[in-house]
Protein backbone atom coordinates (compact mmCIF):
# COMPACT_ATOMS: atom_id res chain seq x y z
CA UNK A 1 0.00 0.00 0.00
CA UNK A 2 1.29 3.50 -1.11
CA UNK A 3 1.85 5.86 1.49
CA UNK A 4 0.22 8.84 1.42
CA UNK A 5 2.63 11.83 1.76
CA UNK A 6 0.15 15.24 1.86
CA UNK A 7 -0.13 16.43 4.77
CA UNK A 8 -3.65 17.92 5.39
CA UNK A 9 -2.81 22.12 5.20
CA UNK A 10 -4.08 23.56 8.31
CA UNK A 11 -5.40 27.03 7.13
CA UNK A 12 -3.99 30.02 8.86
CA UNK A 13 -6.16 32.79 10.72
CA UNK A 14 -8.44 35.00 9.16
CA UNK A 15 -7.94 38.66 9.09
CA UNK A 16 -10.97 39.16 11.25
CA UNK A 17 -8.95 36.16 13.87
CA UNK A 18 -5.94 38.16 13.60
CA UNK A 19 -7.92 41.48 14.40
CA UNK A 20 -10.06 39.90 17.42
CA UNK A 21 -6.62 38.76 18.61
CA UNK A 22 -5.42 42.38 18.60
CA UNK A 23 -2.53 41.12 16.09
CA UNK A 24 -3.95 43.18 13.96
CA UNK A 25 -5.94 46.24 14.98
CA UNK A 26 -8.63 46.48 12.81
CA UNK A 27 -8.19 50.45 12.76
CA UNK A 28 -4.77 49.73 11.24
CA UNK A 29 -6.12 47.31 8.49
CA UNK A 30 -8.75 50.05 7.34
CA UNK A 31 -6.25 52.47 7.19
CA UNK A 32 -4.18 50.50 5.01
CA UNK A 33 -6.80 49.68 2.76
CA UNK A 34 -6.95 53.25 1.87
CA UNK A 35 -3.54 54.63 2.46
CA UNK A 36 -1.70 52.05 0.51
CA UNK A 37 -2.97 52.24 -3.15
CA UNK A 38 -2.90 56.10 -2.70
CA UNK A 39 0.49 55.77 -2.09
CA UNK A 40 1.57 53.51 -4.68
CA UNK A 41 -0.19 55.88 -7.44
CA UNK A 42 1.93 58.88 -5.93
CA UNK A 43 4.76 56.65 -6.41
CA UNK A 44 3.78 55.96 -9.77
CA UNK A 45 3.45 59.45 -10.94
CA UNK A 46 6.45 60.93 -9.77
CA UNK A 47 5.16 64.93 -11.04
CA UNK A 48 4.66 63.34 -14.23
CA UNK A 49 0.88 64.73 -15.04
CA UNK A 50 2.29 67.81 -13.84
CA UNK A 51 5.16 67.47 -16.68
CA UNK A 52 3.06 66.24 -19.42
CA UNK A 53 0.21 69.23 -18.42
CA UNK A 54 3.00 71.68 -18.81
CA UNK A 55 3.88 69.89 -21.98
CA UNK A 56 0.31 70.21 -23.71
CA UNK A 57 0.27 74.34 -22.57
CA UNK A 58 3.65 74.57 -24.56
CA UNK A 59 2.24 72.75 -27.04
CA UNK A 60 -0.55 74.92 -27.51
CA UNK A 61 1.26 78.12 -27.01
CA UNK A 62 3.79 76.71 -29.82
CA UNK A 63 0.38 76.38 -32.04
CA UNK A 64 -0.49 79.49 -31.56
CA UNK A 65 2.21 81.60 -31.78
CA UNK A 66 3.93 79.66 -34.52
CA UNK A 67 7.23 78.82 -32.57
CA UNK A 68 8.68 76.04 -34.69
CA UNK A 69 11.95 76.13 -32.54
CA UNK A 70 9.51 74.48 -29.54
CA UNK A 71 7.74 72.39 -31.65
CA UNK A 72 10.81 70.84 -32.89
CA UNK A 73 11.61 70.05 -29.20
CA UNK A 74 8.48 68.50 -28.02
CA UNK A 75 7.84 66.19 -31.07
CA UNK A 76 9.75 62.77 -31.37
CA UNK A 77 11.65 62.50 -34.34
CA UNK A 78 9.84 59.45 -35.48
CA UNK A 79 6.34 61.69 -34.92
CA UNK A 80 3.53 61.12 -37.05
CA UNK A 81 0.13 62.65 -36.74
CA UNK A 82 -3.54 62.62 -38.47
CA UNK A 83 -5.52 65.77 -39.07
CA UNK A 84 -8.82 66.54 -39.00
CA UNK A 85 -9.14 65.99 -42.43
CA UNK A 86 -7.52 62.64 -42.35
CA UNK A 87 -4.16 63.66 -43.81
CA UNK A 88 -0.81 62.18 -42.12
CA UNK A 89 1.92 63.63 -41.78
CA UNK A 90 5.05 63.39 -40.20
CA UNK A 91 7.59 65.56 -38.33
CA UNK A 92 8.71 67.55 -41.08
CA UNK A 93 5.50 67.82 -42.59
CA UNK A 94 4.07 69.16 -38.96
CA UNK A 95 6.50 71.70 -38.47
CA UNK A 96 5.68 73.11 -41.81
CA UNK A 97 2.91 73.94 -41.42
CA UNK A 98 3.43 74.89 -37.51
CA UNK A 99 5.19 78.07 -39.47
CA UNK A 100 1.79 79.49 -40.36
CA UNK A 101 -0.13 81.19 -38.13
CA UNK A 102 -3.45 79.74 -37.20
CA UNK A 103 -6.33 81.22 -38.72
CA UNK A 104 -8.70 80.97 -35.89
CA UNK A 105 -8.72 83.40 -32.66
CA UNK A 106 -9.81 82.71 -29.11
CA UNK A 107 -8.28 79.51 -28.82
CA UNK A 108 -9.00 78.39 -25.28
CA UNK A 109 -8.51 74.73 -23.78
CA UNK A 110 -11.49 73.34 -22.14
CA UNK A 111 -10.37 69.96 -20.59
CA UNK A 112 -7.58 68.11 -20.25
CA UNK A 113 -7.42 64.29 -19.66
CA UNK A 114 -4.03 62.93 -18.87
CA UNK A 115 -3.37 58.74 -18.56
CA UNK A 116 -0.31 57.46 -17.60
CA UNK A 117 1.29 54.03 -18.74
CA UNK A 118 4.68 53.56 -17.64
CA UNK A 119 6.98 55.43 -20.49
CA UNK A 120 3.79 56.30 -22.48
CA UNK A 121 1.14 58.59 -21.94
CA UNK A 122 -2.21 60.17 -23.36
CA UNK A 123 -2.98 63.66 -23.11
CA UNK A 124 -6.73 63.45 -24.16
CA UNK A 125 -7.68 67.79 -25.13
CA UNK A 126 -10.87 69.55 -26.49
CA UNK A 127 -10.34 73.18 -27.20
CA UNK A 128 -12.69 76.11 -28.45
CA UNK A 129 -12.38 78.81 -30.74
CA UNK A 130 -13.38 81.24 -33.14
CA UNK A 131 -13.22 80.58 -36.98
CA UNK A 132 -12.05 83.43 -39.03
CA UNK A 133 -15.90 84.04 -39.77
CA UNK A 134 -16.13 84.64 -35.97
CA UNK A 135 -18.16 81.14 -36.32
CA UNK A 136 -17.51 79.03 -32.66
CA UNK A 137 -15.57 76.16 -33.53
CA UNK A 138 -14.17 73.28 -31.23
CA UNK A 139 -11.47 70.36 -31.59
CA UNK A 140 -10.27 67.07 -29.99
CA UNK A 141 -6.85 66.06 -29.97
CA UNK A 142 -5.10 63.14 -28.52
CA UNK A 143 -1.61 63.31 -28.55
CA UNK A 144 0.57 59.96 -27.23
CA UNK A 145 3.50 61.14 -25.71
CA UNK A 146 6.71 58.44 -24.51
CA UNK A 147 9.53 59.01 -22.49
CA UNK A 148 13.16 58.32 -23.98
CA UNK A 149 15.99 58.54 -21.57
CA UNK A 150 13.76 60.78 -19.11
CA UNK A 151 12.51 63.12 -21.68
CA UNK A 152 8.62 63.63 -22.29
CA UNK A 153 8.01 63.92 -26.49
CA UNK A 154 5.04 63.45 -28.49
CA UNK A 155 4.83 60.44 -31.04
CA UNK A 156 1.81 60.92 -32.24
CA UNK A 157 -1.00 63.45 -32.64
CA UNK A 158 -4.75 62.74 -33.87
CA UNK A 159 -7.16 65.59 -33.93
CA UNK A 160 -10.69 65.72 -34.89
CA UNK A 161 -12.90 68.48 -35.36
CA UNK A 162 -16.31 68.52 -33.35
CA UNK A 163 -19.46 68.98 -35.47
CA UNK A 164 -21.04 71.48 -33.20
CA UNK A 165 -19.91 73.31 -30.17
Amino acid sequence: MAKNYLHPVRPGPSLADLSSRRMLPAGLFALGLFLIPAAFSAAADNGDEATLRRLNDDYVQAFLTSDVARDRELLADDFYGVLADGRVIDKAAFLRQAALPPALKDFQVKEVVVRLYGDAAIVDTRAGYLRPDGSPGQTRYVNVYVRRAGRWQIASIQITRVAAP
